[in-house]
């Protein structure tokens, strides 16, 4: 599949807000992809074992030109007098010319890996009241190829001067553990009582993230074959001349990754306890654990080197970069951990008398240290800001609650049939217009009600010597201050006080924790009401009137998080400041849909 794409033009402001002509999507790009797939399986009963065993074999064929960075692009007018004196406000990545620190030199590439696996289990009946499971797996990968060795590494990424260049034979990394080790999967449950009313559960597994297409894409911003340049454009009108305009190269933030990577992996375990009470009611108790180990984070290892000084890492001001050779770069390797803990409770009412419900509350915490990208994919590691590490050299700074953290969520899902309709406790043979209008009604809801995700606090001026293009620089706490400074009685306008940080002395590391402020939590209730009418022999036109957010509840998104602008201490204009909701206001949907 090829896509390609032409300027949009664009009208800026107005009484009609603006509006738009044409697309203005990216491209060129070129997707040909091929997964051969081979898997077989066999399952054995034989006394009390179930035995399952099999295996998996994959072979990848991923040939890709993507620039994501040449886009159709747009010209922007102010007003339609502008239009019509040929006078565009601005000009956006037109085709031929590219942004400025943006541009790759060569973005096709032809990659290839292999992926086997296998694995037995055996569900064992031990007694009657008493399963276990017990199973293994296996899993095996090669390095990824690029077919024209279109690729390139540090060897040393503290004295090399330039990128080596690989062959189409040579792999783009090596895993020591890539065929080694197995992954073990225990399990039980267990039926103590007699009436067969309260189950026993508990598991563990080891869970392997084998690394595949989110690394290939990573690969592409490693030179000579992605070089970022500086663009000199002229001033353009419309129509617009096709001419590439002057680039010229510049020195840029490649974006590489060891010879030797270890394969990312998450430990799981679980223990449950489990109660019907009656016919219908279920009660459920839950502990649930994830730790990952060897998740990928981006820093930089060509970072001043620090000393200690007033009990903090100091950058000393005299310092050199260990490579001279570069400014910086980012690093994508496994160095984080992940940890995860919750208490889940779950009360389950299976459909009775027209009503079933579930509703489940969870009391969690993850923390991290700024892992993750590794099993999140291409589009956040290169994202590259929201996963950088503060200090690479000091990992553990950055360990705090994780981006994903959601401390307490309430969710309750729903459904109740009204009594009067077919099939119900009255109404069973109305018929006429009291039928259509009150027969077989339902309403269904999901809720959810649930604490907010944290919040980075950062400031703008950079006091502790990074150099990379990215730096999420931290302040220090005041003494006595409080690290998530949320008012009692916030507003959009002032969520919290920004009076508890203070900019550190220059060469310092701030001492505010990463991920401490909580942003607003969120509250969204949805109702819909249904109703079925039955026109004979398998037909069936149902109503819908759907209420997302009916309480048209404001959920706030982010405050502002850059508290200071400068090394004086100038509080950021928006920090703070709440100009964004997570999610919509109150709509509301009807629909009908013939079933037959």
């Amino acid at each position: 599949m090829v896509l390609y794409s032409i300027p949009g033009i664009n009208f800026y402001g107005g009484s009609a807000g603006g509006t738009s002509i044409g697309p203005n999507l990216s491209g060129p790009a070129v997707f040909v992809d091929n997964t051969f797939d081979y898997d077989d399986s066999v399952m054995i009963n034989k006394g009390r074992h179930a035995i399952a065993l099999g295996g998996n074999f994959k072979r990848y064929q991923m040939n890709h030109l993507n620039e994501p960075w040449v886009y159709g692009g747009t010209f922007t007018w102010e007003t339609i007098e502008s239009f019509l004196t040929n006078n565009p406000r601005n000009t956006t990545q037109l085709l031929g010319f590219t942004i400025p620190g943006s541009q790759m030199a060569d973005v096709y590439r032809g990659w290839r890996q292999s992926y086997g696996a296998a694995y037995l289990q055996d569900d064992f009946k031990a007694r009657s009241n008493l399963t276990l499971n017990l199973g293994l797996r296996w899993e095996g990968i090669r390095s990824p190829r690029e077919v024209n060795g279109k690729l390139a590494v540090l060897n040393n990424i503290y004295s090399d001067k330039e990128f080596n260049l690989l062959t189409r034979n040579d792999p783009l990394f090596h895993t020591t553990d890539a065929f080694k080790g197995f992954s073990p999967r225990v399990g039980l449950a267990w039926t103590p009582f007699s009436d067969q009313k309260t189950v026993f559960r508990s598991g563990f597994g080891m869970f392997k993230e084998m690394p595949l297409a989110y690394i290939w894409q990573l690969a592409l911003q490693a030179p000579p074959y992605a070089e970022r340049f500086t663009v000199i454009r002229p001033a353009l009108k419309f129509p617009f001349p096709f001419a590439n305009p002057n680039l010229v190269a510049s020195a840029g933030e490649p974006l590489i990754m060891p010879l030797e990577v270890k394969i990312p992996y998450t430990l799981q375990w679980t223990f449950s306890v489990e109660r019907q009470v009656g016919q219908s009611l279920v009660f459920k108790a839950n502990y649930v654990g994830t730790r990952g180990v060897n998740l990928f984070a981006i820093y930089n290892p060509n970072q001043k080197p620090t000393i200690i000084q007033n009990g903090r890492q100091f950058t000393p001001p005299n310092a050199q970069v260990p490579n001279p050779n570069f400014t910086s770069y980012r690093y994508v390797a496994p160095i984080c951990d992940q940890i995860y803990n919750a208490l889940q409770l779950v009360v389950e009412k299976r459909l009775r008398a027209g009503l079933a419900f579930n509703a489940s509350y969870t009391w969690s915490r993850n923390i991290d240290d700024g892992g993750g990208a590794g099993i999140k994919g291409a589009e956040q590691i290169s994202g590259a800001a929201s996963f950088a590490v503060y200090n690479g050299q000091d990992f553990s700074s950055d360990r705090g609650l994780s981006s994903l953290h959601v401390e307490l969520n309430f969710i309750l899902a729903y459904t109740y049939e009204f009594p009067y309709g077919s099939g119900r406790h009255w109404g069973k043979q109305s018929s006429g217009p009291l039928r259509y209008l009150l027969a077989d009604w339902s309403l269904n809801g999901s809720d959810t009600i649930r604490s907010g995700l944290p919040v980075n606090i950062q400031m703008t001026p950079r006091q502790s010597g990074c150099m990379a293009q990215s730096c999420n620089e931290r302040p220090d706490l005041r003494p006595g201050g409080n690290n998530n400074p949320v008012l009692d009685h916030w507003t959009p306008e002032r969520y919290f006080d920004p009076s508890n940080f203070v900019v550190q002395p220059m060469g310092y590391f701030g001492n505010v924790g990463r991920n401490t402020l909580i942003r607003p939590g969120q509250v969204n209730l949805n109702l819909s009401f249904i109703k079925d009418n039955h026109l004979g022999e398998g037909k069936n036109l149902e109503f819908r009137a759907e209420l997302f957010n009916f309480l048209n509840h404001p959920n706030f998104g982010a405050p502002g998080n850059n508290v200071f602008s400068h090394a004086d201490g100038t509080l950021d204009p928006n920090v703070g400041r709440i100009t964004t909701t997570s999610t919509t206001m109150r709509q509301i949907q009807l629909g009908l849909k013939l079933i037959f």
